[in-house]
């Protein structure tokens, strides 16, 4: 089972939304785009999680070490650097609910924070109707539906570094060239693919975009660049930081091919 509670950052709305019904059996935690992470990836009777000895498998085969803290484990060391906070609500011998990925995104209109409420049965068990009621003040909306591309209007573009400083070694100019070849994926110099996210920032019009294995600055780095980037063909002056050391930042110039 599986539910997705958005809270409304712009209007106060709190709506709540089943991710399954008697056809839609699949499902994507990071609701607006994909991070191309398989944790947040969800099918019914197929996706299961195991804890022992600080690791993590998914699906019987991916493995990841976790840490416990305060009731929540962290699973840690996915792709790109990120993780998963998952906290479980209930746990009884055969069912286990839990909240995991509290997140940022905006449909175009509005501004949402968002979380995913997961409920397991224990392998070889079975549990009906055992989610936990609606708080009170959530309005249930129905089966999550969203079809829109507002967090990935870079995909199928291509863009060239042409210049870059990290206020030590001076201005650097690679030309090399970025294609984003998917929603969450993109290459540089058409090598191997590595993955990245792009989202909107809230309070302004802002675009918050992810770059990791990054090679041609070293590494995996995030910043902010202006919303009309697409239109201007360009981006100029944006600053980007480490995303395991924020007190090292690159300024980047970058023009759509």
């Amino acid at each position: 089972e599986g539910r997705l509670y958005t809270l409304n950052l712009d209007n106060g709305e709190k709506k709540v939304y089943d991710y399954f019904n008697n056809t839609i059996t699949e499902a994507q935690m990071h609701v607006f785009g994909s991070t191309g992470l398989k944790i947040d990836s969800l099918k019914v009777n197929y996706t299961s999680w195991f804890f022992s000895n600080q690791y993590f498998t998914l699906n019987g085969s991916d493995t990841w070490q976790y840490t416990f803290f305060n009731t929540t484990y962290n699973v840690i060391g996915l792709p790109g650097g990120t993780a998963r906070p998952i906290t479980p609500t209930h746990i009884s011998e055969n069912y286990m609910t839990v909240i995991t990925h509290e997140a940022y995104g905006s449909d175009g209109i509005n501004n949402f924070k968002y979380w995913s409420e997961l409920g397991f049965s224990k392998s070889g068990t079975s549990c009906t109707n055992c989610q936990p009621d609606i708080p009170y003040g959530w309005v249930y909306d129905g089966v999550w539906s969203y079809n829109g591309n507002t967090n990935s209007t870079i995909t199928g573009t291509k863009w060239v570094v042409v210049r870059y400083n990290n206020g030590l070694s001076g201005n650097v100019y690679p030309n090399d060239t970025l294609d984003f070849i998917t929603d969450n994926t993109y290459t540089i110099n058409n090598g191997s693919p590595k993955n990245y996210t792009i989202s909107n920032v809230t309070g302004n019009n802002n675009k918050s975009l992810s770059l990791y294995s990054f090679s041609t600055i070293g590494g995996d780095y995030a910043g902010q660049i202006i919303g009309s980037y697409l239109t201007d063909g360009q981006i100029n002056n944006a600053q980007f930081h480490d995303l395991f050391n924020v007190n090292n930042t690159v300024t980047i110039w970058m023009i759509k091919l």
